[in-house]
């Protein structure tokens, strides 16, 4: 009889996670484990909000923190959104042809010199900066600056790694990754505040904590995932791989669509504003419930349907993706159901204070159905684009929501003026749900990855 082999606990863990992480039949578990992590950082970013609001106040203290930290969070939007939805498909198909992504040290090197330059750019623009944003370049403002600029290589190196352990289905410890660092600024602010040390700079210095820290380990993480090269120059010379160079092209693509979508939203908020006075505000506390879903929900559900694509063979991909897209349109019409039907009281518990009555209550509940009807749209969306872009189809999907934007629009140029605000935002509704019904029938009854494989090569090695 074979004795019963003893595992450090460490180690017992570790294979515990792993079955967790690979068995098909755990599905359910890894989606709530997904879930209540989005939710724990969640928690996390409202409890150091708070703190910040209780001890600073509404301050110039906080006008220079929160305007001057726009630009690492800006990056990191870009990093785990257009970044990521190039970077991960591309990552699983060149590691699931070669065993390996030679292509991917050259990702990282590139990456550090652009995080470095937009250091010295932030510090050399200074002056610029803080007079376009109209902040007082006193000395803490000057040292929030020079502070927070040191964020952006870390915020790439985290960018990176989470696309690497999302293109190997780890899509749990890919979202640990991203919510560290937040975590770790409310930790770090609150033990500040423990032994006596809050002061003005500790607003930045606990944000470039938590992102120096995790990108610090993300790159160690990286750089063992990945032999070095042999040869200094095979760095700078990345650009010849042809997988690199399809890589390049996606990116470009997504963003083009990151940035169309930004432009939409200022002219939404641009149309709104001409809708009275008011509406801008209760434009904002409308679409904070309603959009809530998407970041809670949606968003992790389409990063652990990618994960799990990536993971899967390519003859699956298209079964798996009707599956999970299905799962994401019934759970998130339930989601917005709920909201749908509990909006007054909701609105009541959150906003309902001072000057906040009846009459703004009225106005930000019909502006709330909008941003519901928005909120389904962008779910199933986000889902949809991951797919398009692991098919090598990012392309069709931007000219589409880049039509979708103009289309939006031009509706609003002609109903300006003779409807209510509310349709501003359904005008958004309508064109990109237009454009969502197309992709989905390219999911569905398009051509498969086989098909598009061969196009793929023949493009990326033409000169």
């Amino acid at each position: 009889m074979m004795k019963p082999v003893r595992l450090w606990p460490a180690e017992a863990a570790k294979r515990l996670w792993t079955r967790l992480c690979l068995n098909r039949s755990s599905s359910a578990v890894i989606l709530c484990l997904t879930l209540a992590t989005s939710a724990i950082f969640k928690l996390s970013a409202f409890a150091r909000e708070s703190f910040i609001a209780a001890k600073f106040g509404i301050s110039a203290v906080t006008d220079a923190y929160f305007g001057l930290q726009q630009f690492p969070t800006t990056l990191g939007t870009f990093m785990f959104g257009a970044f990521a939805l190039a970077f991960t498909p591309a990552y699983a198909a060149a590691r699931r042809r070669a065993g390996g992504v030679e292509w991917l040290p050259g990702l990282l090197f590139f990456g550090s010199m652009v995080g470095a330059a937009l250091t010295a750019l932030t510090l050399l623009g200074a002056p610029f900066l803080l007079h376009t944003l109209h902040i007082a370049g006193t000395r803490d403002v000057w040292s929030t600056l020079a502070i927070l600029s040191f964020c952006f290589a870390p915020i790439i190196w985290i960018g990176i790694w989470t696309g690497i352990c999302t293109a190997h289905g780890r899509n749990l410890r890919a979202m640990i990754v991203g919510g560290l660092p937040y975590l770790i600024m409310a930790l770090t602010l609150f033990g500040l505040y423990a032994v006596g040390w809050l002061n003005n700079l500790s607003l930045p210095i606990s944000l470039t904590t938590g992102f120096g820290l995790m990108g610090i380990w993300s790159v160690v993480c990286v750089l063992r995932s990945q032999p070095l090269p042999r040869h200094a120059g095979s760095l700078v010379l990345a650009w010849r791989v042809a997988e690199f160079r399809s890589f390049l092209r996606q990116l470009v693509a997504s963003s083009i669509e990151n940035g169309g979508f930004a432009g939409n939203q200022l002219l939404m908020l641009y149309f709104l504003a001409q809708a009275g006075t008011g509406i801008l505000s209760a434009n904002n506390f409308a679409m904070r419930i309603g959009m809530l879903g998407f970041s809670l929900l949606a968003q992790p559900l389409a990063q652990l349907m990618l994960a799990r694509l990536c993971s899967a063979e390519e003859k699956e991909r298209p079964r798996l993706f009707r599956r999970w897209i299905l799962a994401i349109l019934v759970m998130v019409l339930l989601c917005a159901l709920a909201i749908l039907v509990l909006r007054v009281p909701v609105i009541r518990v959150v906003y309902m204070r001072g000057k906040f009555q009846a009459a703004e209550l009225n106005t930000v509940a019909s502006l709330l159905r909008a941003w519901i009807g928005y909120f389904v749209v962008m779910s199933v969306n986000a889902g949809v684009a991951r797919y398009l872009f692991l098919r090598h189809q990012g392309r069709l999907y931007v000219r589409r929501q880049l039509s979708a934007y103009m289309a939006a629009n031009l509706l609003r140029l002609v109903i300006m003026g003779a409807t209510d605000a509310p349709w501003i935002i359904w005008c958004s509704v309508a064109t990109e749900a237009s454009a969502l019904l197309l992709n989905l029938h390219t999911c569905v009854a398009g051509a498969t990855p086989r098909e598009i494989a061969p196009a793929l090569t023949t493009s990326s090695e033409a000169p």
